[in-house]
């Protein structure tokens, strides 16, 4: 029983060995080479989208921030107009 149990291990270790081996990720025609280029692109597209909701974000607060500066001018502005 143990050796039945050995011999079919030695086989099924020699079988993921053969196909570990048929694999080469390195070989850009790979089946696992263009998924890992397809997971990078994507990656990239996220991290793109990222960075343009950000760049939005900081937009718009910088626009708020604006709105703020030239309303406080303008009751100044206005103050001045009513002590003349």
């Amino acid at each position: 029983d143990e050796l039945v149990a050995r011999q079919k291990t030695a086989a099924a270790q020699a079988k993921l060995q053969d196909t570990v081996s048929s694999i080469n990720v390195l070989d850009p025609t790979s089946e696992l080479s263009r998924f890992e280029d397809q997971i990078r692109r994507e990656e990239a597209m996220a991290q793109g989208r990222a960075e343009l909701a950000a760049d939005s974000f900081a937009s718009q607060f910088d626009e708020l921030d604006n709105l703020d500066e030239q309303s406080e001018i303008e009751a100044r502005l206005a103050t001045l107009k009513k002590k003349s």
